[in-house]
């Protein structure tokens, strides 16, 4: 029986490119839009994983809006946190409900680990996911965290119009190293960012290193 795969985030950029690998390896996908399944409402979580129980949980949903904490729209504020942070919990633990086996693979940023000074809503919850992450591996999970730096993707367009499309990581080559963590080839508790720059190193498996 092929392993059922369920992508949060499914409209996303990134999300398309990892469920093209998935389906190319014969793997059974859902990757719901937030139409479908909104992962800040515990109820509709619910609703979708009662009727598709995966084996493995993708959390890809994200949420960035530049500003700066001085004059910070409190509401996005809380939207960084109820998606980015609170989403991945409300997904894992429900999916943990229906399938104690279950294998995580979160999707994070190199916002985790590197200071924007108008993104700091979106740094501390992708550094959340990160430690998460961990914590879950230490309670006895398959549970990793791949981090995409500047990827080309719709959001990333809008966020910066302006910028050169050739420096950025592609999708597809950000989906084939999920697919590693899919293949349990990294193991748990593991921290990989992933970089235009190292991305080849990285499926070449020349540069397997954990960032801590």
């Amino acid at each position: 029986m092929n392993k059922k795969v369920l992508i949060t985030g499914g409209n996303g950029g990134i999300a398309v490119a990892i469920r093209e690998q998935l389906e190319a390896e014969g793997y059974e996908v859902y990757a719901p839009g937030k139409l479908e399944m909104d992962v800040t409402n515990p109820e509709s979580i619910e609703k979708v994983i009662s009727e598709f129980t995966p084996d493995i949980l993708i959390n890809a949903a994200g949420y960035v809006v530049p500003q700066s904490v001085k004059d910070a729209d409190l509401v996005s504020t809380k939207k960084h946190i109820d998606i980015n942070l609170l989403g991945t919990f409300y997904c894992t633990q429900i999916a943990l409900k229906h399938n104690p086996n279950l294998d995580i693979v979160n999707v994070g940023s190199a916002a985790a680990v590197t200071t924007h000074a108008t993104w700091s809503e979106y740094c501390a919850t992708k550094a959340g996911v990160v430690m998460a992450t961990k914590c879950w591996a230490e309670d006895g999970l398959y549970s990793v965290v791949i981090s995409p730096g500047r990827t080309r993707t719709k959001m990333r367009k809008a966020l910066f119009p302006d910028e050169d499309q050739s420096t950025l990581l592609e999708p597809v080559d950000f989906a084939k190293i999920i697919m590693k963590a899919v293949h349990h080839d990294y193991p748990t508790g593991t921290h990989i960012v992933v970089r235009k720059q190292n991305v080849q190193d990285l499926l070449n498996d020349n540069n397997n290193q954990q960032n801590k």
